[in-house]
């Protein structure tokens, strides 16, 4: 028999599998995905909820709406821009704002640009660290990283000081085991 349950605001039932992931990491912010899946393992119901509450919109309540974007860009460590270009957008879209089509250029290339640096933070620093032992950077010898980079390329920053120094930078972030700017 199929009993249905509510689980954040949605109605799912017990029919099947239930698989539940919560929190899904290496995200900034919170999630949780809960799925049925049935006897040939394909997905009959499913439901995926952000669960970390910020309080932006009590932040943003009563204040001027051309103001919001400076708060906004602070929901996410990873693509502040582009929080504050969309809330630009909506006081734009919500006045009747039409922009010159120059500015809407300048507006895509900065958003290029944000796309590309959204990925490599989400890569090298939420999603790489699954796959790579940062600490072991702390018993890596400088002169021999040095040499590898240098037969790469001719770089002068490629120097033995030079990567001396990240690992002493390396050692500094092991030490606090913080991941700023998330909380």
């Amino acid at each position: 028999m199929v009993y249905p349950y509510q689980t954040q605001g949605f109605t799912l039932d017990n029919s099947g599998r239930r698989i539940v992931v919560d929190p899904v990491t290496r995200i900034e912010g919170h999630m949780r995905c809960e799925v049925n899946i049935d006897s040939n393992n394909v997905i009959t119901n499913a439901v995926s909820t952000g669960t970390m509450w910020r309080g932006l919109e009590v932040i943003l309540k009563g204040r001027d709406p051309r103001d919001a974007w400076a708060f906004v860009e602070r929901i996410c460590g990873v693509c502040t821009g582009t929080h504050a270009l969309t809330s630009i957008r909506a006081v734009e879209n919500a006045l009747g704002i039409a922009i010159p089509d120059n500015a809407n250029c300048i507006r895509n290339m900065m958003q290029a640009t944000l796309h590309v640096h959204d990925h490599l933070v989400h890569f090298y620093h939420l999603h790489a660290l699954d796959w790579v032992d940062v600490v072991a950077a702390l018993k890596a010898d400088p002169h021999q990283t040095s040499a590898i980079a240098q037969s790469l390329s001719a770089w002068p920053l490629s120097s033995p000081g030079y990567f001396r120094d990240l690992q002493k930078s390396t050692e500094a972030v092991y030490r606090v085991r913080s991941t700023w700017p998330f909380p």
